[in-house]
C-alpha cells in the first residue's frame, strides 16, 4: 500500500461550549498550527527486585499531555474572548470538550478530548509588518477519542 501525506490544510480545532458537554462545537478562527492533538505518554512503575538482572519498568496509567495551537488573534472574536475567559475563571467542572478534525478528504479524521484552558500566552504584536497574534495551551484531563 502506497504512503499517504495528508496536508495539514483544512485542520481545524473547536470547542464544545456547553455544560455538560452537548457534542455541538463552535469552530475556533484563525488558527495557524495545532500541536500534540492525540499525543501524551504512559507512565511507569518500577518492578524491580534485589534478584533482577536488569531494571524492570513496567506501564502503569496514560497521561495525555497537552494540545496547544496558534491563531491570528481577533480581539472581538467572541470564541477568542471566551478561551481567554476560560484561563481567567476555569469552568467548575474542570474541562471543556474539543475537537480536532483532520482534512482527511473521503474520511472523518477526528480527536475529541476534556481539556482546561491551561495557559493563553496573550496577545503579541511583533512589528508593523505582522498580525496580532496568541497561542493557548490546553491540559488534557480525560480520554483522547479517534476516529478513525
Amino acid at each position: 500500500m502506497a504512503a499517504v501525506a495528508w496536508p495539514a490544510l483544512g485542520t481545524t480545532i473547536s470547542i464544545d461550549e456547553n455544560s455538560p458537554p452537548t457534542g455541538t462545537y463552535t469552530l475556533i478562527g484563525q488558527v495557524k498550527s495545532i500541536k500534540g492533538a492525540g499525543g501524551g505518554e504512559v507512565g511507569e512503575r518500577d518492578a524491580t527486585t534485589l534478584a533482577s538482572t536488569v531494571k524492570v519498568p513496567l506501564p502503569t496509567i496514560p497521561d495525555n499531555g497537552e494540545v496547544s495551537f496558534e491563531f491570528n488573534a481577533d480581539p472581538t472574536d467572541a470564541v477568542h474572548q471566551y478561551l481567554q475567559a476560560q484561563k481567567e475563571a476555569p469552568p467548575s467542572s474542570g474541562f471543556k470538550n474539543f475537537k480536532v478534525a483532520f482534512n482527511t478528504t473521503g474520511t472523518t479524521s477526528t480527536k475529541v478530548f476534556p481539556a482546561f484552558v491551561k495557559t493563553v500566552d496573550g496577545l503579541d504584536a511583533d512589528g508593523p509588518d505582522d498580525n496580532l497574534s496568541a497561542s493557548v495551551t490546553l491540559r488534557v484531563n480525560g480520554a483522547v477519542t479517534s476516529v478513525p
